[in-house]
């Protein structure tokens, strides 16, 4: 019988990863909170989508008894997240079935940055000083203390949403008031009002990296280091990711070491884990995870850079089905986000020359007309290309020609 699987919030990646497992592809029951269904009619239909329902899951209870009641009919084999805010409603649901799931203590440090640096912290890792806020005020204080530039986020959005840079204290009220301000976009609930908690903590240069680990009974199973780019500050865009990251050895064994150390930290028993991290001299600072399906593509990135199915590897993982996964990579995989001057798209220039030219893979480009706002966060970023190559000379010299060549062109409204 098809494997059933229970997914809370769409996501595109994460539903077209299930449509390409080669055996056994499972069936997907999606559950959708209910004014963002009714906003948005038809948009989540998917050949590999099985039935829709709807239920409350972003900061509510309601989706738990759902889906459970749904189980009762179906018989589910595992409960997935689709989305960022699924994640604590999708885990109690699993709970309750005696499915597999991270772990309680790992569920609520990976949605709350304030608890994640907390359980970071007592586990020895390198963090950067930080505290909770609620006001303007609080913000100047630790401004203060630390005499030096601090990023304020939000506790319990993903996406870069709201993160903030800043290096003036005179800029504190505008950074509020923009982080605050931040729309959650296309798809956010329209029946309520959602509320968001803060932190402030110290800045930290230097590169990005993330890590995508499998977890089965406690025991990894899979570990990839992704590079990662961000954007221009104030802002933290993600910009770039490419699979495998290419590091010197001390570095690649600095990263996957404390990605172990994380999982143990976190308590994870099984599932899918993706943490990001800041590396600043000798120290690889963690500055959040998920357990979730990752964005941006990356699990795409990972299979044609593996050949490994992260959405079938993770569903194995939860059922205890998964054998260990040799981790060497046979090609080269990456992603570029376009960039743009904010304005009305008058064209997109060297696109259609660059994907002649390269193996490309997906591409996603605003059309001339579109309203471009500042590049922020992933939500506002206007598209993107994904490629990959047989060697890291031949992607390296495809990511030289992005650069060089596509332009989004646009002009003052």
């Amino acid at each position: 019988m098809r494997r059933r699987v229970l997914v809370l919030g769409h996501a595109t990646g994460l539903i077209e990863a299930l449509a390409r497992v080669d055996t056994d592809a499972p069936q997907v029951f999606l559950l959708v909170e209910p004014s963002v269904l009714e906003a948005h009619p038809g948009e989540f239909d998917h050949p590999s989508v099985v039935e829709m329902r709807t239920a409350r899951f972003i900061f509510s209870d309601d989706a738990v008894d759902v889906g459970t009641a749904w189980h009762a009919e179906v018989g589910f084999d595992a409960v997935l997240p689709g989305k960022e805010h699924a994640v604590r409603a999708a885990a109690a649901i699993a709970d309750r079935l005696g499915l597999g799931y991270p772990g309680a203590k790992a569920v609520q440090a990976c949605t709350d940055k304030l608890v994640f640096r907390q359980v970071v912290g007592d586990a020895g890792f390198p963090i950067p000083r930080f505290r909770a806020v609620d006001t303007i005020t609080e913000v100047g204080e630790f401004f203060d203390t630390c005499k030096g530039p601090v990023v304020l986020k939000p506790r319990n959005r993903n996406g870069s949403l709201g993160v903030r840079y800043i290096d003036d204290r005179n800029d504190i009220p505008v950074a509020w008031d923009q982080s605050v301000h931040t729309d959650e976009g296309r798809y956010k609930p329209l029946d309520r009002s959602l509320e968001w908690t803060y932190l402030v903590e110290e800045y930290r240069t230097g590169s990005e990296f993330s890590i995508e680990v499998l977890v089965q009974a406690g025991e990894i199973v899979f570990v990839n280091i992704t590079d990662k780019a961000v954007g221009e500050l104030p802002w933290f865009p993600e910009m770039a990711h490419q699979v495998p990251a290419v590091v010197p050895r001390l570095l690649y064994a600095l990263l996957d070491s404390n990605a172990r150390q994380l999982v143990q930290a976190l308590d994870v028993s099984d599932g899918l884990l993706h943490s990001e991290w800041r590396v600043h001299g000798e120290h690889a600072y963690p500055i959040e995870c998920a357990v979730r399906f990752p964005g941006d593509r990356i699990p795409l990135l990972i299979e044609l850079a593996y050949g490994i199915n992260l959405a079938d590897a993770w569903l194995r993982c939860l059922a205890h089905a998964q054998p260990p996964i040799d981790a060497v990579a046979e090609r080269f995989a990456a992603i570029r986000f376009l960039s743009a001057t904010p304005g009305v798209v008058t064209g997109v220039q060297g696109l259609e020359e660059f994907v002649s030219a390269h193996h490309v893979l997906e591409v996603s480009a605003p059309q001339q007309g579109d309203l471009l706002p500042d590049v922020r966060d992933s939500h506002s970023r206007p598209g993107f290309v994904v490629f990959d190559a047989d060697t890291l000379e031949e992607l390296t010299s495809t990511v030289v020609d992005f650069k060089a060549t596509v332009r989004v062109k646009t002009r003052q409204p």
